[in-house]
């Protein structure tokens, strides 16, 4: 089924969420990688594959947001504690604003720095700010601290759902599983 239920997701959720998460990965691996390279036209190609699929991940997460909020979301077992449920909601809250926040802070960085922002030199985006190298560096802190917090939110999200399948047994990892 399409669309979602309240005992689980539908298809089309399941594939924006492991898409997503296959392309959030990447972006986090290859921006640690890139930052650490010499200057070269091979970091110059991976800054702008990372440009591109980071505002491919802010429209899937526009598309994911809309479509979320047309579909009912599976409900929680009722066996969960309230701690749990308050904090589950609290780290997906954190990861929408930071699958928001991330490719923004780039693209805000890139502008600043007066760096084109392009989806594989196919469409060219406009700067968000005018050209100020000061704001830029700010802008690449703040980018630099949201790729540390994306991580920690990765870290209990991921933890969460594989302790609910391997302790609790609650069947919540197996709702967004293909």
């Amino acid at each position: 089924m399409m669309r979602n239920s309240t005992a689980t997701y539908g298809w089309l959720s399941k594939g924006l969420h492991w898409l997503m998460a296959c392309l959030i990965i990447g972006l986090l691996a290859v921006g640690i990688i890139m930052t650490d390279m010499p200057a070269a036209p091979q970091k110059y190609e991976l800054y702008g594959l990372h440009k591109a699929f980071g505002i491919i991940v802010l429209s899937l997460v526009i598309i994911r947001i809309v479509w979320r909020s047309t579909n009912p979301t599976p409900t929680l077992p009722t066996t969960m504690p309230r701690w749990q449920r308050i904090a589950s909601h609290a780290v997906h809250i954190a990861l929408y604003a930071a699958m928001i926040g991330m490719p923004l802070s780039g693209w805000l960085m890139s502008s600043s720095f007066g760096y084109p922002t392009s989806v594989f030199g196919v469409i060219e985006l406009p700067h968000l700010v005018d050209k100020n190298p000061a704001r830029g560096e700010l802008l690449g802190e703040i980018h630099e601290t949201g790729m540390i917090a994306f991580f920690v939110l990765l870290a209990l999200h991921v933890g969460a759902a594989l302790k609910h399948h391997f302790i609790t047994k609650d069947g919540i990892l197996k709702r967004m599983l293909p």
